[in-house]
């Protein structure tokens, strides 16, 4: 990134000379802002429905209610034909083997010709072929728990079951987040990627934002999510106690229109004796004027804070 010269900076600065005076601010240490303090619900992927792929008869294997891993068998829907189609597959199966081999003996004894042995072993890849799919048609029919959790069954063994029908669902934990409602005007003050602190029953730790929400319908509140570390002991359905914002002694803070997004990275223009220099930097907290950062600035130096995307371009 090469340097912006004091000719070009003076031309990008005259480009408005009304909003010179304004265009550039010094960074400052400021207290943070007051945490955005909510209650936030527990939330997973673990409340599974699992249902019919076809009509036809619940079966067995069953699997005790209660407790159960991913990947166990829950039952085998079986449609009323499959079985009937199965054995007639396999009974086609075996007698074009027997029919290529009878040929085989034909053509050794010159009584038969090699197109029709040709035609024998077209026989038996066809007759395998539509084995093997019906095979597979009733490896699908196998329903296996896609989360672990506690299986509750919702027919009984034996039941025929229409397409889409449900046979049982699973209330199981898989991987948790916290969703959360907020005001417009404090959705405006959250940035993706900042920190929350969360304090459940019993439990404490830190979360980072992964989404705010563009729509405030229907109850004029945005959605907010939070993910959570790995290690926690927090459960879908439970209600947490959620902190947005940075807690602490006073921080590194400029305008929030010095922040220049690139990519996936955040940076202010810092300038010096005529030149602009990108400094990459980590957001802390945002409210609608000022952004809280961490980054290498000192206190006092001045930032671009009009034009920056001209900077941007001039620097590349």
């Amino acid at each position: 990134m090469r340097r912006l010269s004091p000719l070009s900076l003076l031309c990008l600065l005259a480009a408005a000379p009304a909003a010179a005076p304004s265009a550039i601010a010094p960074v400052r240490l400021l207290p943070p802002p007051p945490p955005i303090r909510v209650p936030g619900e527990v939330d997973s992927l673990g409340r599974t429905v699992l249902i019919a792929p076809v009509t036809g008869a619940v079966d067995g294997p069953f699997h005790a209610e209660g407790e159960i891993r991913a990947g166990e068998v829950v039952a085998r829907n079986v449609p009323a034909t499959l079985d009937a189609s199965l054995a007639a597959a396999r009974a086609a199966l075996a007698y074009a083997r027997a029919a290529a081999a009878h040929t085989r003996q034909l053509v050794a004894a010159r009584l038969s010709t090699t197109l029709a042995l040709d035609q024998a072993r077209r026989n038996v890849a066809e007759a395998r072929n539509r084995l093997e799919g019906l095979q597979r048609q009733a490896a699908q029919q196998v329903i296996r728990a896609p989360v672990g959790g506690t299986l509750h069954y919702r027919v009984a063994p034996g039941t025929v079951v229409y397409r889409g029908g449900v046979i049982a669902t699973i209330s199981g934990r898989a991987t948790p987040w916290i969703d959360l409602r907020v005001t417009p005007a404090q959705a405006r003050a959250i940035a993706t990627g900042s920190t929350a602190r969360i304090a459940g029953d019993g439990w404490r730790g830190i979360g980072q934002v992964l989404s705010v929400g563009q729509d405030a319908r229907p109850y004029g509140l945005v959605r907010v999510r939070i993910g959570l570390p790995a290690e926690n002991p927090l459960l879908p359905g439970e209600w947490v106690r959620v902190a947005l914002g940075t807690a602490g002694p006073p921080s590194l803070a400029v305008p929030r229109a010095a922040l220049l997004r690139r990519a996936d990275r955040l940076m202010v223009f810092v300038l010096h004796a005529g030149h602009a220099r990108a400094v990459p930097v980590r957001l802390l907290a945002v409210t609608a004027t000022t952004a809280w950062v961490a980054g290498k600035l000192r206190p006092g130096e001045p930032v671009a804070i009009r034009h920056v995307t001209r900077f941007a371009v001039a620097a590349r």
